[in-house]
């Protein structure tokens, strides 16, 4: 018996305890009654009812907001008959929270709380704080206290507007607002500079009308519920749309949906931050917490916001506008619409500049290398000059002793005539004259090698090849003559004139012509010829060639002699063709080398005429 006992014991606990738990499981959801004006299709009705609703499933999965949409305003308060559609709609219902959304809803909310659901708590937003003070002891009663924004609205709308005249209020009524009920306390400071001009409660038709002919200086005030009850029916938001258009003056609000619809804006109140405060007290008093825990709480500042669109309408500077204010709709800057493509041409522009700076850092590099080049071009070329006057050594010394012998033989018959009684002065006259002009043809000598030696490269100038090739071929007179050679010369009269440095041009030449010399030196005498010719070539630039009677190229493939250090000569440094070839190349000019049918080189150098130059 005992152990029967225990038995149907545990079993009871067990069934008592699914029972318990299947009765939490069913436990109904919370639910809460919004009781809204007519209008609930507006914009703002419609925000605030699904952010509402948002808040409350964030913390309350199940809840249940049921919206009860009120087009007249019903009696309410003790000892008021309820409407009977009301009592039968709810009856059976039970709601754990109910909250009037203006303040002239109150009584009927806890009306509905006292009669049908007296642990239910009313939850009154928008309270003026003396409204609030009356209700401190109504039980099971919260409230959030609304802030004053006319007041603020009418200060920001002389603050931006500082000329205004006529202050235009579009209401419910001065007198009859039930969410500004003190227009007047708040329009009061203002009367003394301005005119008020009310148009609360004009049909839509007549509104549009009187708002056209409102006079310059006035700012409009919009605050005007939804026209349920006149021949048009009109949200606020669609009203302010049709208002914007025809009005010549701004528009300030404080609803924040209607930011956007052609006011300029002001001190508004956002249909999301109204439903947080609600939501907030809501959702404590689902979680349990007393309603005299919560009391009565401010609502949320409103916020300063401007449509910039109208702000530039109305010729207000947007940067007038007070510190904190949001300003909507205005067109992003460049940062703003393209900031992607502003780092993107950015980060080009620095590659760019880095690769730029890199270039001309190059460019500035190899200028400074070309000069030192063309300096050592110019140093190897006064080099190979002077040893080119080693190898004319004995030609320049015969041609140097050639008028000092000459001016030791007449100085010495000059003596002779002197120590005679009677010296002829004609003859002494003739002697002197003699002296004179072989000691200037000696000094003319030693100046062309001097000024052929000198350090002057770079001078280019105008110059005629023809006198230039005469000159070089006086100056090898003596050579061709030592070496039993000899140098023709077939130079054209159409060869143009060209743009280069002569003695530089010179030493080409005499280089090549001495080369030729050298080449002809295991030739018989009489086959050793060297020919120098000046033509016109197909581009119309001139062509010099050197050509000899010699044994040519041997095999030696063309290229290879310009290369520096390579010689055919034992003696020889290589580096004379190699300084050639540069020095023309600088000119613009090319040197090549070929081997005539008829045997021998020829090496042939162009350079453009000085027109070509020019161009």
């Amino acid at each position: 018996m005992t152990f029967l006992s225990r038995q149907l014991a545990c079993r009871l606990l067990l069934i008592a305890l699914c029972c318990s738990a299947r009765l939490g499981s069913c436990a109904a959801p919370p639910k809460v009654l919004l009781l809204m004006p007519g209008g609930a299709t507006a914009p703002w009705s419609l925000q605030l009812g699904e952010a509402l609703r948002g808040e409350l499933l964030r913390e309350h999965a199940d809840a249940e907001l049921h919206l009860e949409v009120l087009q007249q305003q019903l009696p309410g308060g003790a000892g008021a008959p309820l409407p009977r559609g009301l009592t039968d709609k709810y009856a059976g219902l039970a709601y754990d929270a109910i909250v009037p959304l203006v303040p002239d809803q109150l009584p009927l909310a806890l009306a509905l709380r006292d009669r049908l659901w007296p642990l239910a708590t009313v939850v009154a937003p928008a309270l003026d704080p003396a409204y609030a003070a009356r209700l401190a002891r109504v039980p099971r009663m919260t409230g959030l206290l609304k802030h004053d924004v006319v007041a603020r609205n009418l200060a920001l709308m002389f603050a931006l507007l500082p000329t205004t005249r006529h202050i235009g209020v579009i209401s419910a009524g001065l007198d009859q607002d039930p969410i500004r009920p003190d227009w007047r306390a708040a329009l009061q400071p203002w009367l003394r500079s301005a005119e008020l001009i009310d148009l609360s409660g004009l049909e839509p038709e007549v509104l549009l009308r009187r708002v056209q002919q409102l006079p310059p200086g006035t700012a409009l005030y919009f605050a005007a519920p939804t026209t349920a009850h006149n021949s048009a029916v009109m949200t606020p938001y669609d009203l302010v749309r049709a208002l914007a258009p025809v009005a010549q003056v701004p528009i300030f609000v404080d609803g924040g949906t209607l930011v956007g619809a052609g006011a300029i804006g002001g001190w508004v109140v956002s249909p999301a931050s109204y439903a947080r405060d609600v939501a907030s007290q809501l959702n404590r008093l689902l979680a349990g917490v007393p309603p005299e825990r919560i009391g009565f709480e401010p609502h949320s500042a409103p916020r300063l916001q401007f449509d910039w669109r109208a702000l530039q309408r109305a010729g207000v500077d947007s940067t007038a506008l007070p510190a904190g204010s949001e300003l909507l709709f205005q067109p992003p800057g460049l940062w703003e619409a393209y900031r992607g493509m502003v780092l993107a041409t950015a980060l080009v522009l620095a590659i760019q500049s880095i690769l730029i700076g890199t270039l001309l850092l190059e460019r500035r590099r190899r200028k400074s290398a070309e000069r030192q080049t063309r300096q050592h071009l110019g140093e190897l070329a006064r080099l190979d000059r002077i040893g080119a006057v080693g190898a004319l050594s004995a030609a320049l010394a015969h041609e140097i002793n050639q008028p000092l012998g000459a001016i030791l033989s007449n100085a010495e018959t000059a003596e002779l005539l002197l120590e005679a009684p009677h010296p002829s002065h004609n003859e002494l006259r003739e002697l002197i004259a003699a002296i004179r002009a072989d000691n200037q043809r000696a000094a003319a000598v030693l100046v062309r090698l001097r000024a052929w030696i000198a350090n002057n490269a770079g001078q280019s100038q105008r110059l005629a090849l023809n006198p230039l090739l005469h000159e070089v071929a006086r100056i090898l007179r003596v050579e061709v003559q030592m070496r039993d050679a000899e140098l023709q010369l077939h130079l054209s009269d159409a060869v143009p004139e060209v743009v280069a440095d002569g003695v530089q041009i010179q030493q080409v030449t005499l280089n090549l012509v001495l080369n030729a010399f050298d080449a002809l030196q295991q030739m018989a005498p009489g086959q050793r010829r060297v020919s120098i010719r000046s033509s016109r070539n197909a581009a119309g630039g001139a062509d010099v060639c050197v050509a000899d009677s010699g044994p040519g190229l041997a095999g030696i493939a063309p290229e290879r002699l310009f290369e520096p250090f390579f010689s055919t000569k034992p003696d020889g440094l290589g580096v004379g063709l190699s300084i050639s070839r540069s020095i023309l190349e600088r000119h613009g000019g090319t040197l090549q080398v070929e081997q005539p049918a008829g045997g021998g080189a020829l090496f042939r150098f162009s350079l453009p005429s000085a027109e070509a130059a020019a161009a």
